[in-house]
């Protein structure tokens, strides 16, 4: 887990690289840090008040997310991928991910259906959490992002795993990569609504049809959500004229 300090100058100990990958993630989500921004190792550790260690580390983590471009010898630049490559990902992913839960809902076990209830109770409770801060409370809470994630990927990997098809597994892994997940609570941290909908509203209604082993009506629920998703992530980086 990740904490975040309340001051932007200072780091806590614990999950440094983490941290400062996630307040440089953020920076160039919000478009702070722009398309060809340098980021400059001991610019970056004065600004955090580390050592350049844990710099070279979070930068790593970025580039594995396509939001820096490290090169030997020339630092780092701020690259992120065009907006056709994320709707390209985001069909892909939708329809890979509608496919794996048509797959689950005749494959999955009671077992695996009963921890997928577990994990959406787990996320319901982050929304909640969520739900209860102040609207003007800052975005930029490590610990909030991480916990919401966190549940949200594990309500998916359930019905990944429960698809029975570890190619396709591996295909969707690769898709998520691609670009942070993550971004998309930012899209709609202060949209109360739109939260509840997709967190709660549309994971109970793929829930709900795989319970049913409804194949059609899952895979549909599925590929919907991942597609409302990418609409939202979308939307929200058009708004911070994140191509420019």
């Amino acid at each position: 887990m990740v904490y975040l300090s309340r001051s932007e100058s200072t780091v806590v100990a614990t999950g440094l690289a983490e941290e400062i990958a996630y307040r440089l993630r953020a920076d160039i989500l919000d478009g702070k840090l722009p398309l060809g921004s340098r980021l400059r190792h001991e610019e970056l550790a004065e600004r955090f008040g580390v050592s350049r260690t844990p710099i070279r580390e979070a930068l790593r983590q970025l580039q594995a997310l396509n939001l820096v471009d490290v090169r030997t010898n020339r630092g780092a630049t701020v690259r992120v991928p065009s907006r056709v490559e994320l709707v390209e990902v985001y069909e892909l992913r939708a329809n890979l991910e509608g496919f794996a839960c048509q797959l689950a809902a005749s494959r999955a076990t009671t077992a695996d259906l009963d921890q997928l209830e577990r994990e959406q109770a787990q996320l319901a409770d982050a929304v909640v959490a969520a739900m209860s801060r102040p609207e003007d409370s800052p975005l930029d809470e490590a610990e909030f992002d991480a916990r919401l994630a966190d549940a949200n990927g594990a309500f998916h990997a359930v019905v990944h795993r429960a698809a029975g098809n570890r190619r396709l597994h591996d295909s969707i892994v690769d898709l998520q990569r691609f670009f942070p997940r993550d971004s998309v609570w930012r899209a709609i941290a202060h949209d109360r609504e739109t939260m509840v909908k997709m967190n709660i509203d549309e994971h109970e209604a793929i829930a709900t049809a795989l319970r049913a082993r409804g194949g059609s009506a899952s895979s549909n629920a599925m590929r919907d959500h991942v597609h409302a998703a990418g609409e939202i992530l979308l939307g929200y980086l058009d708004d911070q004229r994140f191509w420019g």
